[in-house]
C-alpha cells in the first residue's frame, strides 16, 4: 500500500473492529498506524479482500482480528492466486522447446524458463526441470508475497493455426481477455479446392492418359489412296516420255 491508502485501510480497521465486536472496540490511531505499517507489503486491493475473507470465515472470523489473522488471509488467497504448480508449468514451458507452437504462460514461467532453457540446450532435461522448478517457486513465493496478481501473457509461434487454436483455449479459461483472440489475423485464404473435388480431377486426368495411351490412328486408307495417286501418276509420266 501507499502512504495515500492509510485513511482507508484504517477506515477498514475500524469499521471490521466495530462489527465485530458490537461496536465495543475501535482502534487507536496508533494501532492503526501499526496495522498500516505491518501490511503496508502488500495492495490495498489484497488486503480489502483478506478483511472480507475474514468476516466470512466461521473460525476466525467470530473474533477482532490481530494482524495474524490478516496474514493467514492473504496467504490463503495467495496459493489460490491462479498460478499453476511447478509440475503444471514446466508441461507449460516444455512447449517453448518448438518454434511451431504458441505458449501461453504466466510472467514466472517465462522468467524461469529463461534460466532453465540454457540448461536444456545442453542436453541436460533433468538438471533443467530442477533449474526451472527452483526459479519458479522462488519467483511465485516473491510475487505472492507482496501481493502480485497472476498475469498471462502469449508467446506466439508460426503456425498460425495453432496459434488461434491456443489463444482461443487461454480465453475460454480466463487466462488472456477475448481481445487477444479478436486481434489475431484472419485465416489465409486458399484458391485450392476441397479433397473430394482434387480426387475427382485426379480420376479424370488418369482416364485421359489411359485412354490417349491406347489410341491409334488408323492411316490405312490414307496411305493407299496416296499410292493410289502416286501409280496414277507414274503413268501419266510414262506416257508423256513414250510420246516424246
Amino acid at each position: 500500500m501507499r502512504e495515500a491508502d492509510f485513511p482507508e485501510s484504517a477506515s477498514l480497521l475500524d469499521a471490521t473492529c466495530s462489527v465485530l465486536s458490537r461496536g465495543q472496540h475501535a482502534p487507536s490511531a496508533t494501532h492503526a498506524a501499526m496495522w498500516f505499517r505491518a501490511l503496508a507489503g502488500f495492495e490495498l486491493a489484497a488486503v480489502r479482500a483478506a478483511f472480507d475473507a475474514h468476516l466470512r470465515d466461521p473460525q476466525r472470523g467470530r473474533f477482532v482480528p490481530v494482524p495474524a489473522d490478516i496474514f493467514a488471509q492473504l496467504e490463503r488467497a495467495a496459493e489460490d492466486d491462479g498460478r499453476p504448480a511447478a509440475e503444471e508449468a514446466w508441461a507449460i514451458a516444455l512447449r517453448a522447446t518448438s518454434e511451431r507452437l504458441t505458449v501461453v504462460w504466466t510472467a514466472e514461467i517465462a522468467q524461469a524458463w529463461s534460466v532453465a532453457s540454457t540448461v536444456l540446450d545442453a542436453g541436460d532435461e533433468v538438471g533443467a526441470r530442477m533449474a526451472f522448478r527452483e526459479a519458479y517457486q522462488r519467483l511465485v513465493a516473491e510475487a505472492r508475497d507482496v501481493g502480485t496478481p497472476v498475469r498471462w501473457t502469449a508467446s506466439l509461434g508460426w503456425d498460425e493455426q495453432e496459434r488461434a487454436q491456443s489463444i482461443g483455449r487461454a480465453v475460454q479459461l480466463g487466462y488472456l481477455p477475448r481481445e487477444e483472440l479478436l486481434a489475431l489475423p484472419a485465416p489465409r485464404l486458399t484458391l485450392a479446392p476441397p479433397p473430394e473435388v482434387r480426387a475427382k480431377l485426379a480420376e479424370l486426368r488418369d482416364t485421359i492418359a489411359a485412354r490417349a495411351a491406347t489410341l491409334t490412328v488408323d492411316t490405312s486408307e490414307r496411305d493407299a489412296l496416296a499410292e493410289r495417286k502416286a501409280a496414277v501418276q507414274r503413268q501419266v509420266d510414262a506416257y508423256t516420255g513414250a510420246a516424246a
